[in-house]
């Protein structure tokens, strides 16, 4: 924003920033007007925060069709204009400086899942659990369930939309069953159960009829951690085929824990 509305600090100035071809180019709008209208194209997913380069962004593929001028968008004037107090500039205050960006989307991701519910912002999440979040930046479900202001109903009605403003990208797709486990002690066994039965899927030769089981099988093995194969073969959707090709494997692992 400082080299769009032509504002030389030292630090613009000593990474050379204020020589720029684009510097200055946006002096007509005001920081706050500014802050405005990358909150809104964070909103549209038009530009995300870079996770390995704190506070800067980058542009999605989204935004290349406006860029090379073939589409247009509309900002929201009542936002741009004569905002007393930007996403940004309280974010700034909030956080340190490398996660105001974050900070920002991570704003801008609420607003968007708010107006879409007719619900107010903070019953999304409220401030502290997206400051947390931008400190934080966990990477997984598991991680995020963590934080506080964050639990199981909330990640699963949440946390995939704001992990992907964190990560910067689509967040690894994973059943409904593994998403309920989240941050839980059953979680990590469901991993290696899965582990396990991808690795058995055709028996320990390699050569034997595929067979798996489903993710809600899997949530209830790691959930009641049967002890011997005949508590496995009466759970449901095991069955002796299962439990013959399985077996062995996933009592190895609850054993373990």
């Amino acid at each position: 924003i400082d080299i769009l509305t032509g504002t030389a600090t030292p630090k613009v100035v000593e990474r050379g920033h204020d020589q720029l071809p684009t510097f200055a180019v946006g002096r007509e709008l005001s920081k706050p007007a500014w802050a405005a209208v990358f909150r809104q194209m964070m909103g549209r997913d038009l530009v995300r925060p870079d996770p390995d380069r704190f506070g800067a962004l980058w542009m999605t593929d989204a935004a290349l069709p406006i860029l090379k001028g073939q589409e247009s968008i509309t900002l929201r004037a009542d936002t741009v204009e004569g905002a007393p107090r930007s996403d940004r500039s309280t974010a700034r205050a909030q956080v340190d400086e490398e996660d105001v960006a974050l900070l920002t989307a991570l704003k801008a991701r609420r607003r968007d899942l708010a107006q879409a519910q007719g619900v107010p912002a903070y019953v999304v999440f409220p401030d502290k659990t997206l400051i947390e979040m931008a400190e934080k930046r966990p990477r997984t479900l598991d991680q995020m369930i963590g934080i506080n202001g964050i639990g199981a109903r909330k990640l699963e009605s949440y946390g995939r939309a704001f992990l992907e403003v964190i990560l910067g990208g689509a967040v690894d797709s994973a059943p409904p069953a593994r998403r309920k486990l989240a941050g839980r002690d059953a979680a990590p066994i469901y991993d290696r159960l899965e582990e396990a039965q991808v690795a058995l899927s055709r028996g320990e030769n390699g050569l034997g009829k595929y067979l798996s089981c489903t993710p809600s099988t899997l949530k209830q093995i790691a959930e009641n951690r049967p002890s011997t194969l005949s508590d496995l073969y009466n759970l449901h959707g095991m069955g002796e085929a299962r439990t013959e090709r399985f077996g062995a494997a996933f009592l190895d692992i609850l054993r373990e824990g």
